[in-house]
């Protein structure tokens, strides 16, 4: 049951930030923003003023193998051991207004799954129950989908600053600073992209991982290890044996395989 509420959840994401680039492509100011469709920690915090500034960051790990040369016989090669997932920092995220603490409770709520400060955990506490103690998975969207930003994440850090209250003591205004972690193989990496970056209709993509080779790959999605020629032709790849891990690959549609590529 919870793995068919997560596809749900996640199906139900995707059309949600397909309709949210379609109304900013259209015309529409909608604001960036941080989101779980996931029932057990479910949220929506908007951003009062949009970034000026993300960052973001992803580092990886090599080492030197020997590869033989047509010249002395062999050479020192750089190969990809770790690639780590990529991090996102948004700074001096601005919130204005009587739901300032709310929004900012919520946050505080995702680093902490199951909790009270948000308001299905409390409802969960309420009863005497913990709904999840996995960091729940959220979307960071600003923007429509691959030309903006649309990323699954979690939180990995929230700093929240209190700078101004009303007579009554409520916050109505805050500066936030988020760090995040991208998810790596998440459905939004399989979104269809502008047909000028190689995403035809009909392609889905996928993120190469450690020991992953072109074969292996078209043997896990069509069954027939012959069809890595088209991946490599389509993606560009003239040196298969250079593949290297947390590269995304473009994988052919089913009508573009012809009877010599899906050998």
């Amino acid at each position: 049951m919870t793995g068919a509420l997560g596809a749900v959840a996640a199906a139900a994401d995707i059309a949600a930030g397909a309709a949210i680039g379609a109304a900013m492509l259209a015309g529409a100011r909608v604001p960036a923003q941080l989101r779980c469709t996931d029932p057990a920690n479910f949220g929506l915090v908007s951003f009062d003023f949009n970034p000026k500034k993300i960052e973001m960051s992803r580092q990886s790990t090599f080492s030197n193998r020997a590869t033989p040369t047509a010249t002395n016989g062999s050479s020192n090669a750089a190969t990809t051991n770790n690639v780590r997932n990529a991090q996102i920092v948004v700074s001096d995220v601005k919130f204005e207004g009587l739901t300032t603490k709310m929004r900012c409770d919520t946050l505080l709520g995702w680093m902490a799954p199951g909790s009270a400060l948000n308001l299905v955990g409390m409802v969960a506490a309420l009863a005497g129950a913990n709904l999840t103690t996995e960091p729940p998975v959220l979307t960071f969207q600003w923007g429509p989908p691959m030309v903006g930003f649309m990323y699954t994440v979690n939180l990995t850090s929230v700093d929240v600053k209190y700078n101004r209250f009303d007579s009554t003591g409520i916050p109505i205004r805050a500066e936030v600073t988020l760090e995040m972690k991208v998810l790596p193989n998440d459905l939004l990496g399989a979104l269809p992209t502008n047909p000028t970056s190689g995403g035809l209709p009909g392609r889905n993509t996928h993120m190469v991982r450690e020991n992953e080779s072109l074969q292996s790959i078209a043997q896990q999605y069509y069954g027939k290890p012959g069809v890595w020629r088209k991946i490599a032709e389509i993606n560009g790849i003239t040196d298969p044996r250079r593949l290297r891990p947390g590269r995304n690959l473009y994988l052919p549609a089913p009508a573009e395989l012809t009877p010599s590529g899906a050998r």
